[in-house]
């Protein structure tokens, strides 16, 4: 068992949505300055934060939220629903398009915030900066489930039952199908593309080469596993299932034949996670009975591990979103909760 340094949890500010968190995403602010957070509510409320806590504006989708995609340049907002999609400019929030469309629980912006890939019930739509449509995918076997740029800003790709497609939006054509037999319910890429992993409905865990095609799967875990996310050094990937986190080690040639890391500490399901950006060793969960957990992977953490968490909060408010900000000396967390409260907390 591998024991961590202490880490505490500091409060910043709090806020009230006043309906449910189900999205939080980061607006980047540019190197020094601190960042704003973008927070959607079930009922469709988008409202924008500055980083003393207090707001900037509120929006409205009109429409059950499903996703916020916040760009990279922090300039633009996406927010997707049932039935429905709209894009706002950050800044001040004027409205760029907003328009109806087919189920979408699932947006990524290209690095270089020039495009934005949606789910849109069947297929995959990328749009421009402004929302303007670019290219539209042909129907896939079902609704889209998840969306991701897996190397830069050339593919798109885009999971479904039975599987991932890869696509190559400027060419109009597909370059993987990576096959799966049932249902893929979180999907993340690796940082330097090599790998796309997804976590199935049938408790398994399903990953790929992106360069051959060639496929592993892990089984075992006692529920689905639908939150998936690399730390941004690339080597360790985590994923929930019930009340355990786990994460693979993907240097070299990959999980294959490794035991993962087993981080033990939830007595409640997992219902969020988030890696902090620029400190890869640094992760924080939060749970269904509203606890947060803080958990550190450090140079010596191995294959087989169990690592126990570094720090935490109790609460009982169900943890329904988590974000981090990026390159913080000291990361700063966003906590969504089911109550419509938002936490903002600095690790130390």
């Amino acid at each position: 068992m591998t024991t961590a340094a202490h880490s505490s949890l500091k409060p910043r500010w709090q806020a009230d949505l006043g309906e449910p968190v189900v999205a939080l995403d980061v607006l980047p602010a540019g190197t020094g300055n601190p960042d704003s957070v973008v927070a959607g509510g079930s009922e469709g409320a988008v409202r924008v934060f500055d980083p003393d806590g207090s707001a900037r504006y509120e929006r409205a989708l009109h429409d059950a939220l499903l996703a916020v995609a916040a760009s990279p340049d922090g300039t633009r907002i996406a927010a997707l629903g049932a039935g429905s999609r709209r894009l706002w400019s950050a800044i001040d929030g004027e409205l760029l398009r907003g328009e109806k469309a087919g189920w979408s629980a699932s947006a990524a912006w290209d690095k270089k915030s020039q495009a934005l890939a949606v789910a849109d019930g069947r297929r995959v739509r990328v749009l421009d900066r402004d929302g303007a449509p670019r290219w539209t995918s042909s129907p896939l076997s079902s609704t889209v489930t998840n969306v991701l740029w897996p190397r830069g800003h050339l593919r798109v790709a885009a999971s479904s039952y039975q599987g991932v497609t890869i696509f190559e939006p400027e060419t109009d054509r597909i370059t993987n199908t990576l096959e799966a037999p049932g249902a893929i319910s979180g999907l993340t890429a690796a940082p330097n593309g090599r790998w796309v992993v997804g976590g199935s409905q049938d408790a398994t865990l399903h990953g790929w080469k992106v360069t051959d095609g060639s496929d592993f799967q892990m089984s075992g875990f006692p529920a689905t596993v639908s939150h998936l996310a690399f730390e941004d050094g690339g080597r360790w990937m985590a994923c929930e299932s019930a009340e355990v986190l786990t994460c693979w080690d993907f240097s070299g040639r990959g999980p294959t034949g490794r035991a993962g890391v087993v981080l033990t500490g939830h007595q409640a399901a997992v219902t969020a996670f988030a890696w902090a950006p620029g400190h890869r060793e640094t992760m924080i969960s939060g749970d269904q009975d509203g606890n947060v957990l803080v958990w550190r992977i450090t140079g010596t953490t191995k294959p087989g591990d169990e690592v126990r968490p570094a720090g935490g909060v109790r609460d009982d408010d169900p943890v329904t979103a988590i974000t981090t900000s990026h390159g913080a000396t000291n990361p700063t967390v966003y906590i969504g909760r089911r109550s419509g409260r938002i936490d903002t907390l600095t690790i130390t």
